[in-house]
């Protein structure tokens, strides 16, 4: 069995952070093994839900913070990204693909998310606020778009 390994990272919900997050996951894909193209897109998946931490779940309140959990081994990265805020159900978020919403300046994080990863979960939070989960398989093709508890 793969030695599995976890990082946490826990900060105030400032954008300045987003970097930081972006090259722990770099050097975290690096690790595991995942190709140059597939470490852009964990990293593109990993902003995109950290941005959304900050600004929607958290509303750039500083005193709330967002956490970062890398669990990874040599098969793959589970990224939690976790905020403090009300929560939000995916489901209810307008479908970006549809015309009405083409020209909306917001709403296409998820449509992104699930895109450059295998699997999205997002769940509501214990505490409140909300948990999103980027899975990402190393040398694996990706699980059927349904297969999870709670795709987003």
């Amino acid at each position: 069995m793969a030695k599995k390994h976890q990082l946490d990272i826990q900060f105030p919900s400032e954008v300045q952070h987003v970097d930081l997050v972006h090259s722990v996951c770099d050097r975290v894909a690096e690790i595991v093994g995942l190709d140059e193209n597939q470490t852009l897109n964990l990293g593109l998946a990993v902003r995109e839900a950290t941005i959304n931490a900050i600004k929607h779940g958290n509303r750039m309140d500083a005193r709330k913070k967002v956490s970062v959990s890398f669990q990874f081994s040599r098969s793959g990265v589970v990224v939690s990204i976790r905020d403090r805020g009300r929560g939000f159900d995916p489901e209810a978020t307008p479908d970006p693909t549809l015309p009405e919403n083409i020209h909306r300046p917001h709403g296409r994080g998820f449509l992104l998310m699930r895109a450059f990863v295998d699997r999205v979960e997002v769940e509501a939070s214990r505490g409140g606020g909300s948990v999103v989960r980027l899975y990402k398989h190393v040398g694996a093709p990706a699980p059927p778009r349904g297969s999870s508890r709670r795709s987003a």
